[in-house]
């Protein structure tokens, strides 16, 4: 890929070449709620040389990698829910489990607890509410376009005018699943456990990273991925 400092957007970066993401994570740079911005314009934001970032970039570039924006939008749906949703479906619960523990019995002694376990509860029940959201209408309907463009005959209409609205709302749920995130890093210090902490809150921690790495993913694919192909599809059919 080739990279324009001032064109290229973050998100198309990580969208060509997922190896990219780990240079983007460690300079806390977003490239999938924030992914529309330019490379220059993130440099900016995170006060890091241009030049550095681009070296480190190509390097990253030349692993092998999947592929993620080669993939059918069918194939790229299967995948979210079969990894992503399922990741989150079996690991909330037992995350919850850690964090009410940890926050009832050491709240006192460390004061972000409070705060943690107030914004996990919130992303935990929007999250539940936002992947039925995908799996129930938008998945489905996004494979109905896709069938009928294989077999050239016009789709039925969507129930929702187009898939410009129902993505508009995941934006907008995945914008806010990724303030919770960012909060989450800021007060654990980037997920750093305290020398003092149990093995409890040492697992809590480990557990919640694992779920930010995961959830970032998994939006980046939607966002910069999977949702321009549903529209495109969608233009192509209608």
């Amino acid at each position: 890929m080739v990279i324009d400092l001032n064109n290229t957007k973050v998100g198309e970066i990580v969208a060509a070449s997922p190896g990219t993401a780990t240079v983007f994570r460690k300079l806390n740079i977003d490239y999938c709620c924030g992914g529309k911005i330019s490379l220059a314009e993130a440099c900016r934001g995170a006060g890091a040389d241009p030049d550095q970032v681009m070296a480190e970039l190509l390097w990253a570039n030349e692993g092998t990698h999947i592929k993620f924006d080669q993939f059918e939008p069918d194939f790229l749906m299967d995948y979210i829910v079969n990894v992503h949703h399922r990741f989150l479906y079996d690991n909330l619960p037992e995350i919850e489990y850690y964090v009410n523990k940890v926050y009832t019995k050491h709240r006192e002694r460390y004061d972000y607890l409070t705060e943690l376990a107030t914004l996990f509860v919130k992303l935990d029940a929007e999250l539940m509410e936002h992947l039925p959201k995908e799996e129930e209408i938008l998945f489905p309907y996004a494979k109905e376009l896709l069938n009928a463009r294989r077999a050239g005959v016009k789709p039925q209409a969507a129930p929702f005018g187009s898939v410009a609205n129902p993505i508009r709302m995941m934006l907008h749920e995945h914008d806010g699943a990724g303030v919770i995130l960012m909060r989450f890093r800021e007060i654990t210090q980037d997920y750093t456990v305290p020398e003092s902490a149990c093995n409890s809150h040492r697992v809590m921690l480990h557990k919640l990273k694992e779920l930010d790495a995961d959830l970032i993913q998994h939006i980046h694919l939607e966002n910069n991925i999977l949702f321009p192909k549903i529209e495109a599809l969608e233009a192509e059919t209608v």
